[in-house]
């Protein structure tokens, strides 16, 4: 048995500014019939980006769809015709004010595969320089905090961090940075120093 659906018919279901959803008439492996509710969102990016000084830049803001206001690493839609290196640059200086000098792609995910076909692209981004500034979207209201990288792996293991991007940016970051378990860098670092946000 093949695992494939084949597809019968498409009903655009809702066509917005940022998403369109539809709901699909698939043909099941083993012939039967289906209905699959699709959501179609743009592509994006997400960045991880670690200063000299071993800080990663987080921003802070509010997600109407969960009511509450949580920590992310900087993220945004590519453009039509963009590249996802372009788009990474852009939305990391306006989001907290750093251009980076070098882009590490991480990976690409899936972050809903059950029914969104959006995917983001994630980077690593070092060698921070200030940029032209913030100029985020007018309806966006972003705060910066740069933390030392192992509290914000500690947000994650803690499930202080609950964004999908941000957990998978901070684990795939802390395995391409090599670091040490956490116990040693505390031991190397003191716990004062850690817990001092920057």
């Amino acid at each position: 048995m093949k695992l494939i659906e084949h597809v019968l018919d498409i009903q655009v279901v809702y066509a917005g500014r940022y998403l369109s959803t539809e709901q699909q008439t698939v043909v099941l492996p083993d012939g039967r019939r289906a209905i699959r509710d699709i959501v179609r969102p743009p592509n994006a990016v997400a960045i991880v980006p670690i200063d000299d000084d071993g800080r990663i830049y987080l921003v802070r803001q509010y997600r109407p769809a969960i009511r509450r206001a949580i920590y992310e690493i900087p993220a945004g839609i590519i453009d039509h015709g963009e590249r996802p290196t372009t788009t990474a640059r852009r939305e990391c200086e306006e989001e907290i004010g750093l251009r980076p000098r070098r882009l590490l792609k991480l990976c690409t995910f899936y972050s809903a595969v059950g029914f969104s076909t959006g995917s983001i692209r994630l980077f690593l981004a070092r060698g921070l320089v200030t940029g032209q500034g913030r100029r985020h979207d007018a309806t966006e209201f972003l705060q910066v905090h740069a933390v030392p990288f192992e509290q914000a792996y500690r947000w994650v293991l803690s499930n202080t961090i609950v964004d999908a991007k941000s957990i998978v940016g901070i684990l795939w970051a802390r395995q391409r940075l090599d670091l040490p378990p956490l116990d040693d860098r505390q031991r190397q670092a003191g716990r004062r120093r850690e817990r001092r946000p920057v």
